[in-house]
C-alpha cells in the first residue's frame, strides 16, 4: 500500500491499523507518540523501569483499540489518556504487593553500603527527591484530562490551541482548566510546606 505524505500521521495511522497493517501502524504510533508517552509513564511512576513497563503497556493496549477508534480528539490525548490509566492501575497493583510483602517479612537490619556517599550529595539528592515526590503527589490529586493536560502544556511543550484542538473544546475552557489545576497543585504544595517538619 503507497503512503500518502500528505495525509496526516493520525489519520495515516489510523488507516493502517483498520486495514489491517497492524505492524506499520504500530511502528508510526512509536515513533510519533513513544517518547512522550514514556516520558509522561516515568514521571506518574517515579522511575524509569516502571515508566517503561507502563508505556508499553500503553502503547499494546492502544494498538489493539486502534481498530476500532472512533474519537473526534486525536491520538494524543487519546494515548495519554490511556497511559493515565494503565499508570494507576499498575500504582494500584504496586501498592496492593507492598502492603502484603510488608506483612509478610520483617526487616532486621539492612547493611550500610561500604562507601557512604559525601553528606552534601546525600542531602542534595533527598531534597530533590523530596521535591519530585511533593509535586508529584500534589499533582495526583488532579483529576483528569485536567491531569493530562498540565502535563501536555507544561512537560510537553503542547499549546492550549494544540490541546483545545485535539480535546476538542474551547481554547478558553482549556485554558481556565489548566489554570485551576495549577492552582490546585500549589495549593496542594503550600500545604506540605506547611505541615512540614
Amino acid at each position: 500500500m503507497l503512503l500518502d505524505e500528505t495525509e496526516p500521521l493520525d489519520s495515516r495511522i489510523l488507516r493502517l491499523a483498520q486495514a489491517g497493517q497492524r505492524k506499520e501502524a504500530c511502528r508510526l504510533l512509536v515513533e510519533a507518540y513513544g517518547a512522550e508517552i514514556l516520558g509522561t509513564c516515568i514521571n506518574r511512576m517515579g522511575s524509569p523501569a516502571g515508566g517503561e513497563d507502563a508505556a508499553q503497556d500503553t502503547m499494546a493496549r492502544a494498538l489493539v483499540a486502534l481498530e476500532n477508534y472512533r474519537g473526534t480528539a486525536g491520538l494524543r490525548p487519546w494515548l495519554h489518556r490511556i497511559a493515565a490509566n494503565r499508570c494507576i492501575d499498575l500504582l494500584r497493583s504496586r501498592r496492593s504487593r507492598l502492603i502484603r510483602v510488608a506483612e509478610q517479612v520483617e526487616v532486621d537490619h539492612v547493611a550500610a553500603p561500604e562507601r557512604p556517599m559525601p553528606v552534601e550529595v546525600a542531602e542534595s539528592q533527598a531534597a530533590r527527591g523530596r521535591a519530585l515526590a511533593a509535586v508529584r503527589d500534589a499533582l495526583s490529586v488532579i483529576k483528569e484530562p485536567d491531569r493530562t493536560w498540565v502535563e501536555l502544556h507544561y512537560t510537553h511543550g503542547l499549546s492550549y490551541d494544540e490541546i483545545a484542538a485535539e480535546a476538542d473544546i474551547s481554547r478558553a475552557a482549556v485554558k481556565q482548566r489548566i489554570w485551576r489545576a495549577v492552582k490546585r497543585v500549589r495549593a496542594e504544595l503550600g500545604d506540605l510546606e506547611e505541615n512540614a517538619p
